[in-house]
This record gives C-alpha cells, sequence and structure tokens, in this order.
C-alpha cells in the first residue's frame, strides 16, 4: 500500500538530514526568553535563515499560494534551496525553500551558521578579527552568563578581539573592543565567535589595472570594473534621500552623487546615532549597529559601501545615505579595492590618489 504526502509534509522530510544537523547549544547556567538557536552538530557551516520580523510561509514561491503559517522575529529555520520566482515586490525575485515551506527574502538574514568553535588563547600583542557564526549571541557587560546583556550580536557581525578568558563554568569568553565614545569593551562566547583567518582578509587581483566602481542609483546596483572588464555587480540599497521630520525638521539622506573614491576601509565599525552626551536630543529614528562588516567609506559625511543585517531587500533605497549590499559582497568589494590593507588593520586610511574611483549617477 502506498503512502501519500501533502507538500508541506513532503518538504518537512526533504529538510530531516539537514534538520537533524542542528543542535541546541551546550546547556549552561544562562536562561533567557527567546529560546536559543540552533546550530550545525558537523564539522562545517550550515545554511539558515533568521527572521528579521515577522515572515510568511507560503505552500509555493508566489504571492497568491497558500500561506501556511509564519516565522517571527528571531526564529531560525533551514534553508533548503535559493528560487527565483516573482516577489512580493517589482525589484527582489529571492525566495528561500524551507521544510515547512517558502519564504520571501525581504525579512530574512541568511545565515552560515557554525559548530562551536574553540576558544583562542593565542591572541599574540594585537588580536584577530571574529565573525559572529551563530543566528545570534548576547553581548555582556562581564564574562559571565548572568552579566547584563549590552547588545545583541548578530550572524556576520565582525568585532576586534582583544582579550580572552573563562569563567567558573568552564566557558570561554573574547573581550570586544568598541570604538565608539568612550571607547569601551564588552564580551561574549568564544563558542559563538569564528576567528577569521588571514586568508579570508587576502586582497582579491592587487594587481590589476584600471579598478573602478559604477554606482547606478536608479538601477540601484553597484558594478565593480576591471578596466571594460566586468568583473563583479551587485544589487544595492542607497540612501532615501529627502526627508520631513515629525517636528518639521528636514534632512536629506541621499547617497553623495559624482565622482568619489576609496577614503577608509574598516572590517567592523559601529554604526550608531545614539546622543554621545547626556541631555542630547534622542532622534526620532534610533539606530545603533555593532560590528557593521566590511565598511569602504568614499564620502566625509561618513557614507560607505558594507555588509547589511537588519535587512535582506535590496533593490530599492533604505538606508540614510550608506550603500547597503550583502555581506558576502561587501567582503568581496572590501578585499578588491584599493588601497591593501593587512589582517591586523583596524582601519585603512587613503585619498582619491590611491584609493579606487567609485562614480555615482
Amino acid at each position: 500500500m502506498s503512502s501519500r504526502f501533502s507538500r508541506r509534509e513532503f518538504l518537512r522530510l526533504s529538510g530531516a538530514a539537514l534538520a537533524a544537523a542542528l543542535l541546541p547549544p551546550p546547556p549552561g547556567p544562562e536562561r533567557s526568553s527567546i529560546p536559543p538557536p540552533l546550530r550545525p552538530h558537523t564539522d562545517g557551516p550550515v545554511r539558515m535563515g533568521r527572521a528579521i520580523h515577522t515572515v510568511t510561509l507560503y505552500d509555493a514561491p508566489r504571492s497568491d499560494a497558500e500561506r501556511l503559517g509564519a516565522w517571527y522575529r528571531e526564529d531560525t529555520f533551514p534553508i533548503l534551496q535559493e528560487v527565483r520566482a516573482p516577489g512580493l515586490n517589482s525589484y527582489n525575485d529571492l525566495w528561500y525553500e524551507t521544510p515547512d515551506g517558502y519564504v520571501f527574502s525581504a525579512w530574512v538574514q541568511p545565515l552560515w551558521v557554525w559548530p562551536p568553535q574553540p576558544t583562542h588563547t593565542d591572541l599574540g600583542e594585537w588580536g584577530f578579527w571574529g565573525e559572529i557564526c551563530v543566528p545570534y549571541t548576547e553581548a555582556r557587560s562581564e564574562p559571565h552568563p548572568g552579566a547584563r546583556k549590552v547588545y545583541r550580536f548578530y550572524n556576520s557581525n565582525v568585532h576586534h578581539v582583544v582579550g580572552v578568558t573563562f569563567d567558573e563554568f568552564g566557558n570561554g569568553w573574547y573581550k570586544i573592543y568598541d570604538e565608539l565614545p568612550p571607547p569601551t569593551h564588552q564580551w561574549v562566547l568564544a563558542r559563538d565567535v569564528r576567528r577569521i583567518g588571514r586568508e579570508e582578509l587576502a586582497p582579491i587581483h592587487p594587481f590589476a589595472g584600471a579598478k573602478r566602481i559604477e554606482v547606478d542609483l536608479t538601477l540601484q546596483r553597484i558594478t565593480c570594473l576591471e578596466g571594460n572588464r566586468i568583473v563583479f555587480t551587485t544589487p544595492c540599497s542607497s540612501g532615501i534621500g529627502v526627508r520631513e521630520l515629525e517636528d518639521g525638521t528636514v534632512e536629506d539622506l541621499s547617497t553623495p552623487k559624482g565622482e568619489q573614491c576609496v577614503l577608509l576601509k574598516q572590517p567592523s565599525r559601529h554604526m550608531s546615532n545614539r546622543p554621545q552626551k547626556e541631555g542630547d536630543p534622542v532622534p526620532a529614528d534610533l539606530f545603533d549597529l555593532p560590528g557593521v562588516p566590511w565598511n569602504t567609506f568614499f564620502d566625509r559625511s561618513g557614507a560607505a559601501i558594507h555588509g547589511t543585517y537588519w535587512h535582506n531587500d535590496f533593490g530599492v533605497p533604505r538606508s540614510h545615505g550608506c550603500l547597503n549590499v550583502s555581506t558576502d559582497a561587501a567582503r568581496w568589494i572590501y578585499r578588491w579595492v584599493h588601497p591593501v590593507g593587512g589582517a591586523e588593520d583596524d582601519y585603512i586610511q587613503s585619498d582619491c590618489s590611491v584609493g579606487t574611483p567609485i562614480i555615482i549617477r
């Protein structure tokens, strides 16, 4: 007698092998109101997704398909494959297939989730660059699971590790440098941080001539060229333009146009508009984003090409003047543009005589 499965049951079975490779983190004294994210019980990384906001599950990659349920904010789930199909808007056609159905990509952060990492004690004088390799982890004021939570660090955040210690439970903790004034530190579980190898910071085509970046704000696309040859292209999200705030203040959040160049490169940047002095007004659209990865600054106002973990909806203006791209795209551009830097540089400064030209139209 044959068995018949619904599409949803079939999708669940097809993802069983991947789901079986996922385990919760090791038990410990910490407790949280939000269930801890899954991580792989494998040697290498597993592709997963994190719901940035509530996302609907569909029976097929179509807006008119049957709705099967939803993933809620901070839910994590396996991604079986990427699917290109008409999306929920005109500029984004990327869907993810999960064991439970299909989700539109706009509010799903794609992740590479690694198994628990070893605690590196050989930091040297400078330390190392580390990447958050779980869906999210808590950054604390002290190296202890009961210490005050300062930030939530998300997958693909990059941080400068400058110290290491162990708590009474045997957990390794990394001390993370934070450049915001006054410079300070947070502590994060070492098992949640993957040490970035030097080869991952090595320049791409360092001796290629006539490098330049062209940005088309109409198409929301970045194109990297060597002479007349296109070597890389990616969608982006540029500045949202002029807007009026509730108090009547008008501000221009456009991406600077014209002939620019690479002025500064940073593997990690804490981007925030929170008040730095007591009594300063709190902005209506407060943001505080630690560990923004792979920053290529091109304007003295602070505009940069950088990785983005707070949305995945490239192709339409969304930023305060920067060019948002995926983390993988930002890393490629960071490594490709001049000036060339080392693996132990907090920042690499430049000017238009050295920095790769960036033409924004």
